[in-house]
C-alpha cells in the first residue's frame, strides 16, 4: 500500500490543521493468518511539522477486502454473516465503538476511516490478565445495548458449522470429542434457550491488552455481532487453557441466570474446541496434552 498518510489522518494524529508528513516508515505486524476480510495491518511511524514544532507519531493502518476464497466465500457478502468485509470500518464509522465501551473495555482510538481503510491508535502493553477479562467482558455483555445495525453479525458459531463438514477417519481424534461434533445440530438448538448479547467474536489473549488505568483495549472488531451469552468466553478459555468462568460470572453481576450462561459456555467451547482439534491433527499442529481432559472437563453439555 502507497506509504503516503491521508491529510485528514495527519491532522486527526498531530490534532493541529497545518500539520504536515515529514517522513514516514511502514512496516507489516501481522504477516501470517490475517483475517478472512483483512487484506493488511501496517504499523506507520514518522514525524509530522506544524506550528507547535515536530513530533514523532505512531499508529496501525488496517485495509479490508472481500473474502475471495473459502467456504465462507458465497455468504461473506451478506452484512449479517460473520465474515463480512466491511464490518470493522462500519463499525467505527457508526460511533459504535466510541470509548469507553463500558465495563473497563476500550476500542483503539480511530483516527480516521477512508474508503476501506481505517487508522488507529497504535496501542502497547501485555495480554491482559484472563480473569480481568473475563470479568469485563461479562459486565459489558450486561450494560451494552445491541444497535440496530444491518452489518452486525448473527451467531458466528452456528454460521460457521453450517458450512463445515469434518472427516474424521483422516485424523486420530478422542471418541469424546468425535460424539461432540455428532450432537452439533442439536447442541446449537439448545443454544435457543440462551439469552443473545452483544458479542466480540474472537475475544482471545492476543486481542485483549492490558493498557492500565483499569482498561482494557479490545483490537480487532471485524467479527463484532450477536450470541449467545458464554459464548465469547469460550474463545478466552480455549486459547488459556483455564476456565475463567467464576470472573465472566461476576462481571454478569447477576443480570443473567448462571446456568443459562454456562450452557452457552459450554456450548461454544465444546464444538469450537472439537472443529480446532481436528483443524490442529489436519495440519499437523501440536496439541496440547492437557487439551481434551480440559474440554471435557469443563463443558458440561446436556445430556
Amino acid at each position: 500500500m502507497d506509504q503516503e498518510l491521508p491529510l485528514a489522518v495527519v491532522r486527526a494524529v498531530a490534532q493541529r490543521r497545518d500539520a504536515k508528513v515529514i517522513e514516514t516508515s511502514v512496516s507489516p505486524i501481522v504477516t501470517g493468518n490475517l483475517g478472512v476480510a483483512t487484506a493488511s495491518v501496517e504499523r506507520v511511524t514518522g514525524l509530522v511539522r506544524s506550528g507547535a514544532g515536530e513530533q514523532r507519531f505512531s499508529l496501525i493502518r488496517k485495509a479490508f477486502q472481500p473474502v475471495r476464497s473459502g467456504r465462507h466465500t458465497e455468504s461473506a457478502g451478506d452484512p449479517r454473516h460473520w465474515a463480512y468485509w466491511r464490518r470493522e470500518p462500519l463499525a467505527y464509522a457508526s460511533g459504535v465503538l466510541i470509548n469507553p465501551l463500558g465495563a473497563g473495555l476500550v476500542a483503539p482510538y480511530c483516527y480516521d476511516i477512508i474508503d476501506d481503510v481505517v487508522y488507529l491508535a497504535d496501542v502497547a502493553g501485555p495480554p491482559e490478565q484472563t480473569d480481568v477479562a473475563a470479568r469485563r467482558l461479562g459486565a459489558w455483555q450486561v450494560s451494552a445495548p445491541i444497535p440496530e445495525a444491518p452489518w452486525l453479525a448473527g451467531d458466528q458459531l452456528s454460521q460457521r458449522i453450517a458450512v463445515t463438514d469434518l472427516d474424521w477417519s483422516t485424523v486420530d481424534a478422542p471418541a469424546e470429542l468425535q460424539a461432540i461434533w455428532a450432537r452439533r445440530h442439536d447442541l446449537l438448538q439448545v443454544l435457543d434457550a440462551v439469552p443473545i448479547a452483544l458479542c466480540h467474536g474472537d475475544f482471545h489473549p492476543g486481542n485483549l491488552i492490558d493498557t492500565g488505568t483499569d482498561t482494557t483495549t479490545v483490537l480487532d472488531w471485524q467479527t463484532l455481532g450477536t450470541g449467545p451469552v458464554g459464548g465469547d468466553l469460550a474463545h478466552l478459555a480455549l486459547a488459556t487453557l483455564t476456565d475463567p468462568f467464576p470472573s465472566y460470572l461476576e462481571g454478569l453481576q447477576g443480570k443473567v441466570d448462571a446456568e443459562a450462561a454456562h450452557l452457552g459456555y459450554s456450548v461454544a467451547l465444546a464444538l469450537t474446541a472439537t472443529s480446532r482439534l481436528h483443524w490442529m491433527q489436519v495440519n499437523g499442529v501440536p496439541v496440547p496434552p492437557t487439551y481434551t481432559d480440559f474440554v471435557l472437563k469443563t463443558a458440561r453439555l446436556p445430556l
